[in-house]
């Protein structure tokens, strides 16, 4: 958001700044401590995800998160062959958003994520090839530079969706407990201090 216009896909000079480390009873424990730290918002119980991947690659990888995500009762918007990919693997109830550049069509992710119809974004750039400026491309980047300015959260890497994706399906069993690092240090098994 600091950064007018800046792509909010982390390379590789960018993956050491802004950083959180927390500490949890258990990975989801600590990864919902940092996700708040970072001023992560949260989408809510029966809130809204719009999933578009590229690639067929992608797509497969997609499908057992949202199928996990619509089983929490999210609602998934996803753009027309994610959303194909998703219904193929037997993931229902998909409604689909036309893309940046199909200003016309209607519904248009533009004007869900301009209206707050959105609660997460999940957008896995495709890998950069010899399309490198094709119209997927400045698609992806306009998906996730709008939902950034209209303070949509972004998660552009696979791992950390599916890491969400655990987090909110334990939403209830995390207890967000606060403790000091000694206490931490403490409740080790193992002690050589």
């Amino acid at each position: 958001m600091r950064l007018s216009g800046a792509d909010p896909v982390l390379g590789v000079e960018m993956l050491s700044t802004g950083e959180v480390a927390c500490l949890g009873e258990n990975f989801q424990d600590a990864l919902s401590k940092a996700m708040q730290s970072a001023e992560f918002k949260m989408p809510p119980e029966g809130g809204s995800v719009l999933i578009t991947v590229g690639g067929k690659e992608l797509k497969k990888q997609v499908v057992p998160l949202g199928r996990a995500l619509r089983q929490m009762g999210f609602k998934i918007y996803a753009t027309e062959h994610t959303a194909k990919a998703l219904r193929k693997a037997d993931v229902n109830n998909i409604s689909v958003l036309h893309k940046v550049r199909e200003v016309g069509k209607k519904p248009n992710i533009v004007e869900y994520l301009q209206e707050g119809k959105i609660d997460l974004v999940i957008n896995i750039p495709m890998p950069n090839h010899a399309t490198a400026f094709s119209e997927v491309l400045k698609d992806e980047y306009t998906i996730r530079r709008l939902a950034i300015e209209f303070n949509i959260p972004v998660v552009t890497n696979l791992q950390l969706a599916s890491a969400l994706t655990k987090l909110l399906e334990q939403r209830e069993a995390n207890k967000f407990d606060i403790r000091s690092l000694n206490e931490y240090m403490d409740s080790l098994p193992r002690k050589f201090w």
